[in-house]
């Protein structure tokens, strides 16, 4: 294999939006027809102003479509953008035996069954169906190498195989369908690598194959370079969700949380009205886009010169002839905007800024790399303990030290698990608090020692604390303390980069990699991402240069520590209390 040649950049969200465009560059006069899944996964690589610049002059989901009295829109071609889901096809049957449309356009995220062609084929009673085609956009496309497939719930996909549930299918059938997706967008059939200590990611990895070859006429992509799929699981590095993160889009989702390119501040202390949500999106905010990545320091540097670009812009609008007020009123709405973008990102700033001081996050942080990268039992109770006491630190960042000492030191001799599970129980206050507490078993059991594949803290990794870079620069001074773990999937692409990753460790499927150029790297992982996972993707793709392959980095969800508790407690479930046995044995 050889890694010289890349000569096109692969980008997640471009690649969704060549399709969006296509469709919806249909001409004439037109309504939007999404359903509740790809209206968002529309929303985060296209605006609703590029929408409507394209003749579309209404917006409505499936469902709201067949709710209550709709008046008829017979001068409007309807273009349906549709995830080829039981509920979507049934909904979109609906709608053509009671048209409200002159024609309708069909376009599915995904493959369609023959069965569903029939069946929407025989409910075109007024044969007003123009077209059916399937146009692969089927992921959540959040930054140019991130993507994910909002599956929120993976735990249930840890129980044996043999007692899954349909529910459980579903959730292992969408990570597949949204990497197949994935691939195909991106025009690429890539050799199968996974994961080998883990179970779940040997199957993903086999479904993957398999879907690959029951569309074998898709996946005929006539190309001169080879790329590779890595195929990953959660389990085998629970620690990356549990750290403090610095980088600011991962900042942001830990501390205020992202959903959909939107955040809400409406808990932030004397937030104004306007600053209540706010969009942190890379395709709407250049700013965002070329900061995202960075550490907290330097971002605050940024932020500094963009409200001095501000100020600077704003003291030079002399108005002193008529020329000079036509060109301010030109000038104001672009001016009124970066305004707002400033006053976004300043006030997100304060926040995250008051928080890592109030909440000792500095301090938390550089114990919960110590525990991540050290092994030093007397050392590292005496820091969680005093952690555990002080009442600064928030209860979410006690838990997070908490496990993180589980995972560390369960096979550890006379450790003190049971007394800081003690402890937590006293302080949880509310009733999820207390329901919380729990995960520190939790933990043990979904990737404790007896279950995970790999060697985490072992010699198979080399020792976290005198690791070198894999990367050079982008983290400055802050990377020393407080992000010294490096997390399992960047261990593994820095080998697969240098083509040394361990075909033992990382088998191949059926395929085995040629000669060809490698010119894209896919990885996935089921169970879910970082976004600071997805920073040091970034950094290794601008470490490659123009010349190398590119990494696009997929997984079920993007996770803070919030979500991966609940997820591994069941807790994302919509009945409280549900539980999921766990197959110990089910990954030795």
């Amino acid at each position: 294999m050889d890694y010289k040649r890349a000569p096109v950049r692969l980008s997640a969200i471009q690649s969704f939006r060549n399709y969006v465009e296509e469709i919806i560059s249909t001409s004439g006069m037109k309504a939007l027809l999404v359903d509740k899944d790809t209206m968002t996964m529309i929303s985060l690589v296209i605006s609703q102003t590029e929408i409507i610049s394209k003749q579309v002059f209404i917006v409505e989901t499936i469902e709201g479509n067949m709710k209550g009295k709709k008046s008829q829109m017979n001068h409007l071609k309807a273009v349906c953008i549709l995830r080829p889901t039981k509920k979507s096809l049934s909904l979109l049957e609906a709608a053509l035996r009671k048209p409200r449309f002159k024609e309708y356009h069909i376009f599915f995220t995904n493959f369609t069954t023959e069965t569903s062609l029939k069946s929407l084929a025989s409910a075109d009673e007024f044969e007003l169906v123009k077209q059916v085609r399937e146009f692969y956009a089927d992921y959540y496309a959040v930054n140019h190498d991130l993507f994910h497939t909002n599956q929120l719930s993976t735990r249930p996909l840890y129980a044996k195989r043999s007692s899954w549930t349909p529910s459980s299918d579903k959730i292992m059938d969408r990570n597949v369908e949204g990497l197949l997706a994935m691939l195909l967008a991106a025009k690429k059939r890539p050799v199968v690598r996974y994961q080998r200590g883990s179970r779940l990611a040997k199957d993903m990895a086999i479904e993957v194959v398999r879907g690959m070859k029951e569309e074998n006429e898709v996946f005929d992509f006539r190309d001169s370079t080879q790329s590779i799929l890595l195929v990953m699981d959660r389990r085998e590095d629970p620690i990356a969700p549990l750290l403090m993160q610095w980088t600011y889009q991962a900042m942001v989702h830990e501390l205020l949380t992202i959903t959909n390119n939107r955040v809400d501040m409406k808990s932030v202390p004397n937030v104004k009205k306007d600053m209540m949500q706010v969009v942190m999106s890379i395709t709407q905010d250049e700013f965002f886009a070329e900061t995202h990545t960075y550490n907290y320091g330097d971002l605050g540097k940024s932020i500094k010169n963009l409200v001095n670009k501000y100020k600077e812009k704003k003291t030079s609008q002399k108005i002193d002839t008529i020329q000079d007020m036509q060109r301010f009123v030109e000038q104001y709405p672009e001016l009124k905007t970066f305004q707002g973008n400033v006053s976004k990102h300043v006030t997100v700033m304060v926040e995250m800024n008051r928080r890592v001081k109030e909440e000792r996050l500095m301090a938390v942080s550089e114990v919960e790399q110590n525990l991540a990268c050290d092994h030093s039992h007397g050392k590292a109770l005496e820091e969680v303990m005093k952690m555990l006491g002080d009442s600064k630190v928030s209860f979410r960042r006690k838990l997070c030290l908490a496990s993180l000492y589980h995972l560390r030191y369960e096979k550890q001799r006379g450790n003190s698990m049971a007394t800081i599970r003690s402890v937590l129980k006293d302080q949880a206050g509310s009733s999820e608090e207390h329901r919380l507490v729990k995960f520190c078993d939790e933990i043990i059991r979904y990737a404790g020692a007896k279950v995970r594949g790999g060697d985490l803290y072992g010699s198979g990794r080399g020792i976290f604390s005198i690791m070198k870079n894999v990367f050079s620069g982008g983290l400055s001074e802050i990377e020393n303390v407080y992000t010294r773990y490096k997390p399992v999937l960047i261990t593994a692409l820095g080998s697969l980069l240098k083509n040394k990753l361990d075909t033992n460790e990382y088998p191949f499927m059926d395929a085995v990699a040629s000669k060809k150029d490698i010119d894209q790297i896919f990885v996935y992982v089921i169970g879910g991402v970082t976004y600071q996972e997805a920073a040091l993707v970034a950094e290794l793709n601008k470490s490659t240069g123009p010349s190398g392959p590119k990494i696009v980095l997929g997984g079920s969800y993007i996770h803070n520590s919030t979500s991966f508790m609940k997820d591994i407690l069941g807790m994302t479930e919509e009945k409280e209390g549900a539980e999921h046995v766990i197959d110990m044995k089910a990954e030795m």
